[in-house]
């Protein structure tokens, strides 16, 4: 349910009730970068402490079993190599499927085993670089072509971004 201001009246209701509510209009989230922690009603909320120390339902519930959670960040796909680990599984899993249900469960746990370590560290290792490359500041096509052209020594030469894009132009 929304309120009069398109805030969200959980979310108004918590910022009255800890006196954060300002006077005057106040936007559920910035249209742009925030330039503070008080801009907006979720960047607010959000730089609770009580709300920044909150574990999510998911979190608790792995830990509760003795295990250990670690989040990547969101749509980040090529820096996790879960996913191009998935996506071998997936093809692989398409090649044999007789498309009925009692098949696949057969099949998704010798799928799993047989996609080789090597495969997988070679996977690894291309998540790096492009986590290598967003840390060097590249991004878009040009830290595609920078992982794709340098896959020696596990990481990206020293070279600025400025000689990346000559030596691309000269290709």
């Amino acid at each position: 349910m929304q309120s009069e201001q398109g805030v969200p009246k959980g979310i108004m209701a918590v910022l009255k009730e800890r006196g954060l509510w300002p006077e005057g209009r106040f936007l559920l989230e910035c249209k742009g970068p925030c330039p503070s922690n008080s801009c907006c009603a979720r960047t607010l909320l959000a730089s609770q402490p009580d709300f920044q120390e909150q574990t999510s339902v998911i979190e608790e519930t792995v830990k509760k079993r003795g295990h250990l959670v670690a989040f990547d960040p969101k749509f980040h796909c090529e820096t996790n190599f879960i996913e191009r680990y998935w996506a071998a599984c997936k093809r692989l899993a398409r090649q044999r499927c007789d498309y009925t249900f009692a098949h696949l469960r057969v099949q998704v746990p010798l799928i799993l085993k047989e996609v080789p370590l090597e495969t997988i560290r070679a996977f690894h290792r291309k998540a790096w670089r492009y986590i290598d490359a967003y840390h060097k500041g590249l991004e878009g096509p040009l830290a595609e072509w920078v992982v794709k052209k340098y896959k020696s020594h596990r990481r990206l030469p020293t070279k600025t971004v400025e000689e990346f894009v000559c030596e691309k132009e000269k290709e």
